[in-house]
């Protein structure tokens, strides 16, 4: 009997250190909901520490609409990172894929809190951000 124990003590040890190290690290992960704008898009927000302190931001959107359904013009989503206090800083433009109604981007920034907000635009060279909102988040700190 007390060979059985071993055994059984050694898997609960294993298990207990598996979900130790799979809540360590890891990419956090954000919800998005789309704007009264955008009410049916949604998507997702992971941040991911990479070399230097610097973190990865990966966006995911889906159901959303053309940009040019939202204000004549427009052409493009941009995605911005704003700091408490700072002014708006262009993390990219949006990769959109109008017939699948998606869209992805991958930035990287130094920042360990800010709001992520994605705006259409009349076009990717724009160098603030107009005030059609299509999704917004605060992004680190608590989850």
């Amino acid at each position: 009997m007390k060979d059985l124990a071993l055994p059984s003590q050694f898997f609960l040890l294993v298990f207990a250190l598996s979900l130790f190290v799979s809540s360590c690290g890891g990419p956090a992960e954000y919800v998005l909901i789309g704007s009264a704008r955008a009410a049916g898009t949604d998507g997702t927000v992971q941040v991911e520490e990479i070399e230097g302190g610097n973190h990865m931001v990966t966006l995911t959107l889906d159901h959303l609409p053309p940009p040019a359904r939202l204000a004549d013009g427009m052409t493009s989503y941009v995605v911005w990172l704003t700091q408490d206090g700072q002014q708006p800083a262009k993390a990219g433009a949006l990769d959109y894929d109008e017939d699948a109604r998606t869209g992805h981007m991958i930035a990287t920034t130094p920042l360990t809190r800010f709001t992520l907000r994605i705006t259409a635009e009349e076009n990717r060279d724009v160098t603030t951000p107009s005030d059609l909102t299509v999704a917004e988040q605060v992004v680190g700190g608590e989850n």
